[in-house]
């Protein structure tokens, strides 16, 4: 038996949850089964990993195979499936799983190809990526036929689950929650860090992950306590606006935005932060809660973040309400019980998610559309 992936980023090339879920799903199910996986040629070297790499030359939308020179999203993801159907390699293959609409055109294809059976995770849907503002239909077109053709679907909560069955009519007994995971000891081991009075928000700077309430919040926190500072790492389109947020409202000083950070450097911060605050208008998932709990950071959370939904010891929110949002932030820093309280339990609850859990129910889902 032999799985085929079909991905788009792994880490040292990635920018986000999938790279991260990719490298520590696969480094696990690759030593049970025999798994390819197949991922655009942007002209990285891999390290070690206990699976076959099989990169696909993209021709169409990158300027110079590179991921910060796609020129044109839509023309590379379609060239992309087209080169990965063309250079599709059938024998021995028992399942093909596609991550994300962006290569569910070539699973689909494969599928009906070979009669292979399809398996497709959604880690966010066009509704989450656009936060429910004027989503795009062509993407939208694609995410309901790969739920609609494939054999099997995963979903990274409850959550999104529930958009595919409201939105896109899927039915509920095909899709299966699998839950992403936390290497702990990356966090847990190492340099420590004293706690500062810092409020941290860690994450790409768009609309979905609800930044504006962040600086929302902060401008509230600051007015009643002066001696806080709030960190937002991260890229995104939104930077230049929540920079002139912070201006306008006389707290630029008290702000820092250090842009891209890598992963020894999120540790840091996430050892150093006072409070993490995610305040997500639409977050399928969120590992990065999870690599904050296991840090030790307590976490004040939107009620629109999907691993909330197993969570316990955070304090939940809207991600509009930035009052209550000062408020627990305020709290957590100025009670030390409180504080010590939510750090120590966080951080066992958040070192039951695992990447082992993760593995074994997705080989699970395997099992159940497997011919043999």
């Amino acid at each position: 038996m032999k799985v085929a992936v079909v991905g788009w980023e792994l880490p040292p090339a990635f920018s986000g949850g999938l790279g991260i879920h990719t490298s520590n799903i696969f480094s696990i199910i690759g030593k049970i089964v025999p798994t390819e996986i197949y991922l655009p040629d942007m002209g990285y070297s891999f390290p070690y990993y206990p699976f076959s790499i099989i990169t696909v030359k993209i021709t169409k939308g990158v300027a110079g195979g590179s991921y910060s020179q796609v020129t044109n999203f839509i023309d590379a993801v379609e060239d992309y499936n087209r080169n990965v159907i063309e250079n599709f390699r059938p024998d021995g293959v028992s399942v093909i799983h596609c991550h994300d609409w962006i290569t569910f055109r070539a699973g689909i294809d494969i599928k009906e190809k070979f009669g292979i059976p399809l398996v497709v995770t959604f880690h966010s849907t066009e509704y989450d990526r656009s936060a429910y503002f004027n989503p795009q239909g062509n993407i939208m077109k694609i995410e309901k036929e790969g739920a609609e053709k494939a054999d099997a679907i995963i979903t990274v909560s409850n959550s999104t689950k529930g958009v595919l069955v409201e939105k896109y009519g899927i039915d509920a007994d095909k899709i299966t929650t699998v839950y992403n995971g936390v290497k702990s000891s990356a966090y847990t081991q190492g340099v420590s860090y004293k706690r500062e009075r810092m409020l941290l928000y860690f994450g790409r700077v768009t609309s979905q992950k609800g930044p504006k309430f962040f600086m929302e919040m902060a401008d509230k926190v600051n007015q009643y306590e002066k001696n806080v500072k709030f960190v937002m790492a991260g890229t995104g389109d939104m930077i230049g606006e929540m920079e002139s947020y912070a201006v306008n409202h006389g707290f630029r000083e008290k702000v820092f935005f250090p842009g891209f950070v890598d992963f020894h450097k999120a540790i840091e911060y996430y050892k150093r932060s006072g409070v993490f605050v995610i305040p997500a208008v639409s977050e399928p998932f969120g590992i990065t809660v999870l690599e904050s709990m296991v840090s030790g950071s307590p976490v004040i959370m939107s009620k629109t973040t999907g691993v909330g939904e197993a969570l316990n010891n955070v304090l939940k929110v809207d991600y509009w309400d930035t009052d209550v949002m000062s408020s627990y932030a305020i709290s957590i820093l100025n009670h030390k019980s409180l504080r010590e309280t939510l750090s120590l339990y966080g951080k066992y609850e958040g070192m039951s998610f695992t990447w082992e859990k993760s593995a074994i129910k997705t080989m699970e889902v395997y099992r159940s559309i497997w011919k043999i």
